[in-house]
């Protein structure tokens, strides 16, 4: 796959990135998260997840979303970015384990979820990986048609991935937290097997959705290597004794299996954060930023010392940038930039430019 000279520009600021760990870099990705637009225009207004027969319209939905995302950089198409266009399946939550339950998945608006299959921990038994559970299957047949009609102009990104954590907690509820206390042996058996239930997945779309440049774009950025995105929203829920006991070891087998990862969690979880960091092999950390609690940009030495050197991304606004700068460099940081127009784009960019080495 050749891709067209955007992506393959931010390809290369991405590899330097990563070879040169000198405090200072700042990139900074603008993306249809950061800066909503009006896809009226096209004819590509909001489609609800529940509007969507995804046994049927697999290939119809994955196309909306690459519709949309090339209106996208052509609406921004003269804003400086670091955003690298990437599209994966995104179906809500439910199918991040109903691949390897086989649960009913309930669509929402724009999200989904699951009920859980663990009642009995006899239930642990009907897990598996199976090639031909539906989920499993529409998953592939998104990503591969994702392939087959890429024209260099976007990359093909796997899947936001359940953490151990978040895949236990979907496959047996709440009931986990309890069973922290009440059953540590079953919940480290499904810890175990839900990493295992990760890694195949990873695996199989990662066969078809194959590498960019020796790496892979996850999160809409450049990273060396395998590394598979991977969600710690359960650790966020936890003390830290409770994820090092519990949570640590599953994760470290997940990006010891690729040779490394991209983490997200929560601002929910600042307290956490410090032990996430502490995995060995990580590519980048993301700590988003939340209602009502703490705001990363304002605590950005603090989670600069914590990541010990890995990539931190975070998200903010234009005005946190010219207040924050100082602070923004000295690490390295990736800003999920949130703007309300282009011009207010073009301008924070020409000031973070001036102030970041790269």
């Amino acid at each position: 796959m050749s891709y067209n000279n955007y992506i393959m520009d931010r390809v290369e600021k991405y590899k330097q990135f990563f070879k040169d760990d000198t405090p200072g870099q700042i990139l900074v990705i603008i993306c249809p998260y950061t800066f909503e637009i009006d896809y009226e225009q096209w004819d590509l207004g909001s489609r609800p997840l529940n509007n969507w027969d995804f046994k049927k319209q697999a290939k119809e939905f994955m196309d909306y979303n690459i519709r949309r995302l090339r209106c996208f950089m052509e609406y921004t198409k003269d804003l400086d970015n670091d955003f690298i266009p990437a599209i994966s399946p995104g179906m809500g939550v439910g199918v991040h384990s109903a691949y390897f339950s086989g649960a009913e998945v309930i669509m929402g608006y724009d999200t989904s979820w699951v009920h859980p299959v663990i009642r009995e921990w006899s239930d642990i038994e009907k897990l598996k990986m199976d090639e031909y559970n539906p989920w499993f299957c529409i998953l592939k047949e998104m990503i591969q048609y994702c392939v087959n009609t890429c024209e260099g102009d976007y990359v093909v990104s796997t899947l936001c991935n359940f953490g151990p954590g978040d895949m236990a907690n979907a496959l047996r509820g709440n009931d986990l937290f309890y069973d922290l206390y009440d059953n540590p042996q079953k919940v480290h058996e499904l810890m175990d097997k839900s990493s295992d239930a990760i890694i195949w997945l990873e695996e199989e779309l990662r066969k078809i959705a194959g590498m960019m440049e020796g790496g892979v774009v996850t999160a809409n950025v450049w990273l060396p290597g395998q590394a598979p995105y991977i969600s710690e929203d359960f650790t966020d829920l936890c003390s830290s004794k409770i994820f090092n006991e519990f949570g640590y070891k599953y994760t470290q087998k997940i990006i010891n299996h690729f040779g490394g990862a991209y983490i997200h969690h929560h601002a929910k979880g600042y307290h956490v954060h410090k032990d996430i960091a502490s995995l060995k092999n990580l590519k980048m950390l993301e700590i988003s930023l939340d209602p009502n609690c703490l705001r990363p940009v304002d605590h950005l030495e603090e989670l600069f010392e914590m990541n010990n050197g890995i990539p931190l991304m975070i998200r903010c606004s234009a005005r946190d940038v010219y207040q924050e700068i100082e602070h923004m460099k000295k690490g390295r940081l990736v800003i999920m930039l949130n703007i309300d127009t282009i011009e207010e784009g073009r301008d924070v960019m020409k000031f973070i430019r001036k102030n970041s080495i790269i």
